[in-house]
């Protein structure tokens, strides 16, 4: 029979759900307006109450005061739901394959949809999020039992559809993946993998997980491809620490003094964890440095090493918020997705909880400022995070605070020679610190030059130096092989506000390599204290470096990029 209006059924959705207990009227009020109600919202849900009572008046089912709210008596009428559950609970007691894969689908086949299809509100999302979860979890039951029959290619389409409903919840992919191999389609098999790693990567910032990880190499090495049982919440350590970054250089110095700072933390119950803050211009290395500093560390935190790409500057999609960001480290964490809270204050509970006692390293990558941060930290006094951000973050209250400074010419000669492979770095000395001086020593760009030179084996390091020289088309020159570093430097710079921006226009255009506040103010036509305080903010912002009291410079590659905007 039809219920009609959202509202009235939100307020019967809500009375079903609480299985005959009582629900408050401020509850309801919620559901239906979602802390928006108007004045007049207790007469309205009232009015929708009798209105539903005037419905169901010849069914038996009746809605009855309940202390400050309602309930609803079925009567012994039936509820879908309910007798999901016991079909579902029923299959257990089975023990043959094939009459328990029976029992399920019975179970599924009540199914018409999604559960309360439509109806929108908040406070139903949580309930609805579970329920969905007790049907995906006996459907993936299911399919491992008629995997286990031999059922692989009958089940193609329909793992195709929930894979594509549900791309994140990689046991659906494994099914597919293992239905797709028996069936004699290992690639589009290998296909599955490898868009489900492009997805999770591009929109959550993590790798799958490892038992997906195996399930591909046992595809790829042609081992039986059979999925693998699912991985308990609580099982240790937890690690999604990207695993394809090249081995740290010249970075031996910084190390020692983030060591040397965790080794001086007050440890024990109730101390605050330690905190690391890690600063600097992009291409500085700060990432290559947080991960060098998880895997180092990972014996002394063995209960997992997390990571999160927090995005703010864009090149791997949009910006994670707080609550995109608690929900990748949930899962990394293993909590399942379907039992992620829905709200935020939900999620971090859930977060504090997972980490309650147990020594975990925590890497929060791209971060905006202290406040996109804060609600990340753990409180478990045996967790470490490193923190990495572009700008300087004064007001976080850390352990110690680093600011990744350019590489040293040592360093930098060590890094360009390794990455060429061959003599030619030892045979032009010269050439290779010319080519330092125009990537401004900065670990990307110097990495991307070696790569440029050692595909082109007939160039001699003078003659890269040389289409380097230009510093209108040195960034052209370098993003063939870089990571955007073009990118990289235009989203720094379109954070700037206004008046930031004009100013490093106009540091451009004077050649920045050394100059004091007292120019930088009359050319800009600006107090002093307030050319200083601009050109400080730009120092923060790792768009321009202090060389002294009121002097500055910019960096040789940043001032290549800045000529781009003259």
């Amino acid at each position: 029979m039809p219920i009609r209006g959202a509202k009235q059924q939100t307020v019967l959705a809500i009375l079903l759900l609480a299985g005959g207990k009582p629900v408050a009227l401020p509850r309801l009020i919620d559901a239906v307006w979602d802390g928006q109600a108007p004045p007049t919202a207790t007469k309205q849900i009232r009015n929708a109450v009798s209105d539903l009572r005037h419905a169901l008046a010849h069914t038996g089912v009746s809605i009855q005061p309940g202390g400050d709210g309602y309930r609803l008596d079925r009567a012994g009428s039936a509820l879908d739901l309910d007798e999901f559950t016991r079909r579902a609970e029923l299959a257990a007691f089975k023990s043959d394959p094939a009459a328990k894969a029976e029992a399920l689908r019975s179970a599924l086949a009540l199914w018409r949809g999604r559960a309360l299809a439509g109806l929108t509100s908040p406070v139903l999302r949580a309930q609805l999020a579970s329920i969905e979860e007790l049907r995906l979890a006996a459907l993936e039951q299911r399919v491992d039992l008629e995997l286990e029959l031999g059922m692989h290619a009958s089940l193609i389409g329909e793992l195709t559809a929930a894979v594509a409903e549900h791309p994140f919840r990689e046991r659906f992919v494994a099914q597919l993946m293992t239905a797709l191999c028996h069936s004699g389609s290992r690639a589009q098999a290998l296909k599955v993998f490898d868009d489900t790693r492009r997805r999770l990567r591009d929109e959550l910032g993590v790798d799958p997980e490892p038992e997906l990880r195996a399930l591909h190499l046992r595809i790829i090495t042609g081992t039986r491809a059979d999925t693998v049982a699912t991985t308990t919440t609580d099982e240790l350590p937890w690690h999604n620490l990207p695993g394809d970054t090249a081995p740290l250089t010249g970075r031996d110095t910084e190390q020692d003094l983030v060591l040397r700072a965790l080794r001086g933390h007050p440890g024990g119950p109730g101390a605050t964890p330690p905190v690391v803050a890690v600063d600097g211009m992009a291409g500085v290395g700060k990432t290559a440095f947080a991960l060098h500093l998880g895997r180092q560390l990972a014996p002394v935190y063995p209960d997992g090493q997390l990571y999160v790409d927090l995005r703010t500057h864009g090149l791997a999609g949009p910006r994670l918020d707080v609550p995109a960001a608690l929900a990748v480290l949930l899962r990394a964490a293993g909590q399942p997705a379907g039992s992620i809270p829905a709200d935020l204050e939900g999620r971090r509970a859930a977060w504090h909880h997972r980490l309650a006692g147990k020594r975990v390293l925590i890497i929060l990558d791209d971060a905006a400022a202290a406040a996109h941060i804060a609600p990340l930290l753990p409180h478990a006094p045996g967790c470490l995070t490193v923190v990495t951000s572009r700008r300087r973050l004064s007001s976080l209250h850390s352990t110690y605070q680093l600011s990744l400074p350019e590489f040293s010419i040592a360093a930098g000669r060590d890094l360009f020679g390794r990455v060429v492979g061959d003599n030619r770095p030892q045979a032009e000395s010269a050439a290779v610190d010319e080519i330092l001086r125009h990537c401004g020593r900065l670990p990307l760009a110097i990495r991307s030059a070696a790569v440029r030179l050692r595909h082109r084996t007939a160039w001699s390091v003078s003659y890269l130096a040389s289409r380097l020289a230009d510093g209108r088309s040195r960034l052209a020159e370098l993003s063939m092989d870089s990571a955007g570093l073009a990118e990289a430097f235009d989203m720094s710079f379109n954070r700037l506000d206004p008046e930031h921006q004009r100013l490093f226009r106009l540091l451009s255009r004077i050649g920045a390599h050394d100059v004091d506040a007292e120019r930088v103010a009359t050319l800009a036509g600006l107090p002093v204290h307030h050319a200083t305080r601009l050109l400080e903010d730009l120092v923060d912002s790792h768009m321009l470096l202090a060389t002294g009291p009121g002097r500055y410079r910019m960096n040789e590659l940043v001032h290549a990029y800045s000529l781009q905007l003259v």
